[in-house]
């Protein structure tokens, strides 16, 4: 029988969704009082840890021979797990991954204790509200284009219930935690008709959350995403706030967007050119995915590389998908690492951040906080370039009121409409 580590999640599923792990293990030797640590045998090797990894191959990582060993475990939201441990000959070392939140309460198909009275806000959709709900998730369609400037007026008639929803969850009685898995929602077409869609999660009317919603996104064996809202208390001042994050289901590229939120471009390298990331690049290219396109996109554009031929295909992401912010906020960049203020390439890249910024917020926090500084550095070379100026304080607007941990960008509404207009 082979020597080997076996990672394992929880039973509980409180390690959360499964992601790419990168497992580095060094032998020990020497005595006790005095160990050594010898040169690694496995070093940043892509492991696959969590509750679906029903669906994909063991994480196991093989070990040459006996003994002790140190084992670090780097996980996408930038922690670490380190141990010592000891394995005998023949053993499959079974190492549990520490939980990294309460164990989950799934809702999804859940109804709740008590029935709620129903109140119509939309004749068209036939949607309900249900009064003194602890808990509601909303879908919001978006029928116009709504720029960064215009997301104050948006998000306003969000909160305050002004625009068709269709109600995706309710709960009277909410707890602390849910976990709901979102239905998936497949797309005739990702060009021109393509309608941009909002997740609202809210205590009724208070506190808000706004998370651009990427309808379309499909996973072939299980859902694509999972909403995971806590909060602090059942009762006070906190018993309305719930934390929100938007959760990518699929581990590698669910990683991959984690490692990129921390600009952690070497872990994000390392995840998608294992052998599961590359099989993953190739089912999302195939399908015509735009927002694992634009993951990819980012992960050049932040490099140090020059890209040569594929800046033609991210400028291929941005003329193909009108409604995709994300698409020119990384070209763009691209194009200011590159260029020298002045230059051709320089108004090249004015323009695709302009652009970026009438397609509205992006889908990633890492392409918002990518756009804040590509406008800063545009303000700074030309501090009388008017357009430049009311786009950049648009965007800070809305980096402010967002999260700055969640992958996918987040924005807090009371937050954003509490700070003063410029």
């Amino acid at each position: 029988m082979t020597t080997e580590i076996r990672f394992v999640a929880p039973v509980d599923e409180s390690f959360g969704p499964a992601r790419e792990l990168l497992c580095s293990v060094w032998p020990i030797a020497g005595t006790e009082g005095q160990p050594s640590i010898g040169e690694p045998v496995v070093s940043n090797a892509s492991v696959l840890v969590g509750a679906s990894t029903a669906h994909f191959a063991e994480a196991t990582v093989e070990l040459p021979a006996a003994g002790h060993y140190l084992v670090d475990l780097g996980l996408p939201n930038g922690t670490s797990v380190r141990r010592m441990i000891f394995v005998t000959e023949g053993e499959q070392y079974r190492m549990v991954m520490p939980s990294q939140r309460l164990p989950k309460i799934d809702v999804s198909a859940n109804v709740s204790r008590a029935p709620l009275v129903p109140r119509v806000i939309s004749a068209a959709l036939k949607s309900v509200h249900l009064q003194d709900a602890e808990l509601e998730v909303k879908k919001i369609s978006q029928p116009l284009a709504v720029s960064l400037q215009g997301l104050r007026a948006f998000a306003a008639g969000a909160a305050t219930q002004a625009h068709d929803v269709e109600i995706l969850h309710a709960a009277e009685d909410a707890g602390l935690s849910h976990s709901l898995a979102l239905p998936d929602r497949p797309v005739d077409s990702f060009g021109k008709g393509y309608l941009r869609q909002w997740l609202l999660v809210a205590a009724g009317t208070r506190y808000p959350t706004l998370i651009p919603y990427p309808v379309g996104w499909i996973e072939p064996e299980f859902h694509a995403f999972t909403l995971a809202i806590h909060r602090k208390a059942l009762e006070g001042g906190e018993a309305a706030k719930w934390s929100v994050e938007l959760e990518l289901m699929n581990p590698v590229y669910g990683s991959l967007i984690e490692h990129l939120t921390r600009r952690d471009l070497v872990s994000g390298e390392n995840v998608s050119r294992s052998q599961r990331g590359e099989a993953t690049q190739m089912l999302y290219e195939k399908e015509g995915n735009p927002f694992a396109a634009a993951a990819g996109a980012y992960l050049l554009a932040l490099g140090q590389r020059n890209l040569d031929n594929q800046v033609q295909w991210m400028t291929n992401l941005t003329k193909r998908f009108e409604w995709l912010p994300d698409g020119p906020i990384a070209a763009g960049w691209y194009r200011l690492r590159i260029a020298r203020s002045g230059t051709a390439e320089w108004q090249d890249a004015r323009s695709l951040m302009l652009l970026a910024c009438t397609r509205g917020l992006p889908y990633f926090t890492i392409g918002l906080h990518v756009l804040v500084e590509g406008m800063t550095l545009l303000n700074m070379a030309d501090p009388e370039d008017v357009e430049v100026r009311g786009a950049l304080a648009a965007v800070r607007a809305a980096d402010v009121a967002c999260v700055r941990n969640r992958p996918f960008t987040t924005l807090q509404v009371s937050r954003f409409l509490g700070l003063p207009v410029a």
